[in-house]
């Protein structure tokens, strides 16, 4: 059985940098250790990341609960952006998938953005409401460590700032917008961590909440990990 640790955050928090250098931590320590998603990643090329994507797709949507996903996340959440109805039911399947296959397999599996991000992301721009009750009632299995990445607001409004154009939405819209989507952002990213909690019984994962600034996080991590693994 393998032991998942799955990492949540807002928008430039240094979900995907963290995840990278716990992953380094771990193998340093001799622990058999995989990057779910890298296949899924950037460096994959969008041609192989996208048939990888859409195999994925195949074998989640006959897992439990999958249809409902589909239903409720594309079709009733209230999604704003017609992309999104198509886009959020299919990351969500993808990743409910990776869990899964990780759990089956021995070491210790990283996810840099898991289930929890993805339910995030539909709740962000949608019936909030709505998302939050489909995610608690969701029969998929769950990773064993959430580690929630917290940053400052301010550090990420101006990590934003600095960014290339457009590389996500909130570069879009301007500081006072940017900073009202963070904040609302946090408090739905509390909202689903508590849900998470509650609904998954006595077998529920552990919430490590992290500073995403200090360079002693990954080492800090990768100890839990290997006492808890």
């Amino acid at each position: 059985m393998g032991y998942v640790v799955e990492f949540c955050g807002l928008p430039t928090a240094g979900k995907s940098t963290l995840a990278r250098a716990v992953v380094a931590q771990l193998r340093l320590r001799g622990v058999p250790t995989t990057e779910v998603m890298a296949t899924l990643g950037p460096d994959a090329g969008r041609s192989a990341r996208l048939t990888r994507k859409i195999a994925s797709i195949g074998l989640a949507a006959v897992e439990p609960g999958s249809v409902a996903v589909v239903t409720g996340v594309g079709l009733r959440s209230g999604q704003r952006d017609i992309r999104d109805r198509v886009a959020r039911p299919a990351n969500l399947l993808v990743v409910r998938h990776a869990v899964r296959r990780a759990r089956r397999r021995p070491g210790v599996h990283i996810l840099d953005q898991g289930p929890l991000q993805e339910w995030w992301s539909a709740a962000l721009r949608a019936d909030d409401r709505r998302v939050l009750r489909q995610s608690g009632a969701d029969p998929a299995e769950h990773s064993d460590l959430m580690v929630r990445v917290e940053t400052p607001i301010p550090v990420l409004l101006a990590r934003l700032a600095a960014r290339g154009p457009r590389q996500s939405r909130l570069e879009a819209v301007g500081p006072e917008e940017q900073r009202r989507e963070l904040e609302r952002g946090e408090l739905l990213l509390d909202s689903l961590s508590d849900q998470l909690v509650h609904s998954s019984g006595l077998d529920g994962p552990g919430i490590l909440r992290v500073d995403g600034q200090d360079p002693a996080t990954a080492e800090a991590i990768a100890e839990v990990v290997v006492a808890n693994a």
